[in-house]
């Protein structure tokens, strides 16, 4: 079961840094859809024809180019740093802190607490994909009204984005279940993510590197085969499938395990 009380806490400790990262991430995903011009961008795609910033530029097309800025860059990066922060605050920062005795010394179970907090990362996410998503809706039909833009492959594109944010979480949920002190938990809560990332940007960039970007969980969200119509169903089920498997070894591991209490 969830706990109001402890869900409005987190909800109230956590609100400002959550309203930061949602309103950078629709501010930057506004500009790119509003500043978007074929022409402009096939001169850029010519200006570095022939070396590694031509992979980043995409094709020459309105969600070739969000897929591979926004849904490639921006997009992933400030959530993950949003994901980072709030999962080690959840769970490892309290115990390191000694909150987290202060909390359990009260009649709520452990179950309960990592619960709350797990639901409370999964519908804040959630929340900020969503509205990042219908700001990019009201936008495309503001700022592209003369263009034709998939609408399907622009929401497939936002579905993925959660799903390997959902992914992403759950790693980061875990190592903080896992870990009492800060310092251990970020270093792998933090460090999985961003190697992820980092692995995958280094693929996309150079050819040459290609084969790392297959080591990265964020190769599965695959922003080209949704654009061209190809199969996501499996890579997203397997995002999906890391996500809910992690926070439940994390909710079990948290529950089971010796807390300096």
């Amino acid at each position: 079961m969830l706990s109001k009380p402890i869900f409005k806490q987190t909800l109230k400790a956590n609100f400002k840094l959550w309203f930061i990262f949602t309103l950078i991430m629709t501010a930057l995903h506004i500009v790119l859809i509003a500043v978007f011009n074929a022409s402009t961008l096939s001169d850029m795609s010519n200006m570095v024809k022939d070396t590694p910033l031509a992979n980043l530029l995409g094709e020459a097309t309105f969600l070739g180019m969000l897929s591979k800025t926004f849904y490639g860059i921006q997009g992933v990066l400030l959530p993950i740093v949003f994901i980072i922060m709030t999962a080690n605050s959840l769970i490892a920062s309290q115990v390191d802190r000694g909150s987290m005795a202060y909390l359990l010394s009260t009649p709520t179970k452990r179950s309960t607490v990592v619960l709350t907090q797990a639901a409370y990362l999964i519908l804040s996410l959630i929340l900020m994909i969503l509205i990042v998503t219908l700001a990019g809706l009201v936008s495309i039909s503001v700022f592209q009204a003369d263009i034709q833009v998939d609408t399907t492959n622009y929401l497939m594109l936002n579905l993925g984005l959660f799903l390997l944010m959902f992914a992403t979480s759950g790693i980061s949920f875990f190592f903080s279940c896992v870990f009492n002190l800060s310092k251990n938990s970020l270093a792998w809560g933090a460090g999985l993510p961003m190697a992820f990332f980092l692995l995958k940007l280094m693929g996309d960039v150079d050819s040459s590197l290609e084969g790392l970007k297959y080591v990265s969980m964020n190769s599965l969200f695959d922003t080209s085969a949704i654009i061209d119509g190809g199969n996501v169903a499996v890579p997203f089920a397997v995002l999906a499938v890391i996500g809910i498997t992690l926070y439940l070894f994390g909710m079990r591991v948290f529950k089971e395990k010796d807390l300096p209490l």
